[in-house]
């Protein structure tokens, strides 16, 4: 624009004459007249390649908002992104569990596995999962189905049992039990531990539920309440070995040798060929710093033992007790 020198009117550029007054106007700088000229030809040259930037622009944008949304959301999550299981989902199979290698003078100790009186027989991992056929029967008949299938390595159908047992008796402490051991068989710990507390709650004297429970708190390095349990179980039933064993072992690591070597030698007189317990026994008789007993142990040992680690256990206590003259 031009404004006028003598009514300050303003006038176009290239105005000669103020339109108001007739004054005549002075001439433009070039420099302004190439600036207004620029400036309309950028305006004019805004289209469909800036349109175009700009859109990329803000797709950047959006994904970066994006990208931060996902951090916070698998902040909140602890990035795992699951549906939650329950306690009556679907047995799956179990990974393999190895069996920790006893080393000399240092022998780690295991809690007997439960044998066949009231328990669901160990087996592998099964080939399939069937149903059960809708059918009528007592608690007790559903309870040996359970045991049945779980011995054809149905745990799935051997679980469904077991809970069309609790639909017809919700006290049936028998198969809280079973539920228990195929928990414990499938590495649920907490929900074992759970099941077999209900079979306590019911039949509190259901003496292979002590024992396992009893177990479950040994391994959980819960010793005082493992060995009030096994105190139990041997109180009800004292013909059982595993039971002595396995109080015996809760008082050797109690470093209470005296009374795991009363347990061990219980244990040995009603199960006289297992290697195990003449195992911990003379691990007992050494820190007794009983040489001769202990060697007849370690004897026994070689005598019934076929497993290798523990017969090269006795071979080499054997002779380090023959070297000490």
């Amino acid at each position: 624009m031009i404004v006028c020198p003598a009514c300050h009117a303003e006038n176009p550029d290239g105005t000669k004459i103020c339109v108001k007054c007739g004054t005549e106007l002075p001439k433009a700088p070039a420099g302004a007249a190439v600036k207004a000229k620029t400036q309309e030809a950028n305006r004019k040259k805004f289209g469909i390649t800036d349109m175009g930037r700009d859109l990329v622009d803000a797709l950047w944008l959006l994904f970066i908002l994006l990208l931060v949304g996902l951090f916070f959301f698998g902040e909140a999550t602890q990035w795992t992104f699951r549906f939650a299981e329950t306690e009556e989902a679907k047995i799956v199979q179990p990974s393999v569990t190895r069996v920790p290698v006893r080393h000399p003078r240092h022998a780690s100790r295991r809690i007997a596995p439960k044998k066949e009186k009231a328990t669901l027989v160990e087996a592998p991992p099964p080939a399939n999962l069937e149903k059960p056929p809708v059918e009528l029967g007592s608690p007790d008949l559903f309870y040996q189905k359970a045991r049945k299938q779980y011995d054809s390595r149905h745990y799935q159908t051997s679980f469904d049992y077991l809970k069309k047992a609790l639909e017809l008796d919700p006290t049936y402490a028998k198969a809280y039990f079973g539920l228990g051991y195929l928990y414990s068989r499938f590495s649920m710990q907490d929900a074992a531990v759970r099941m077999y507390e209900m079979s306590l709650r019911f039949d509190p004297n259901h003496v292979d539920s002590i024992n396992n429970l009893a177990m479950m708190y040994y391994h959980a390095g819960n010793y005082d309440d493992a060995q009030a349990l096994f105190q139990k179980a041997v109180s009800l039933d004292g013909q059982n070995a595993d039971f002595e064993y396995n109080l015996g072992s809760v008082y050797l690591d109690e470093n209470r040798p005296d009374d795991a070597l009363e347990a061990f030698q219980k244990a040995s007189a009603l199960r006289p060929d297992d290697a195990a317990i003449y195992n911990d026994m003379a691990l007992t008789y050494e820190k007794l710093g009983k040489k001769q007993d202990a060697e007849d142990a370690w004897q026994k040992v070689q005598k019934f033992s076929s497993d290798p680690t523990m017969l090269q256990q006795a071979k080499t206590h054997l002779d380090f007790l023959n070297s000490q003259g």
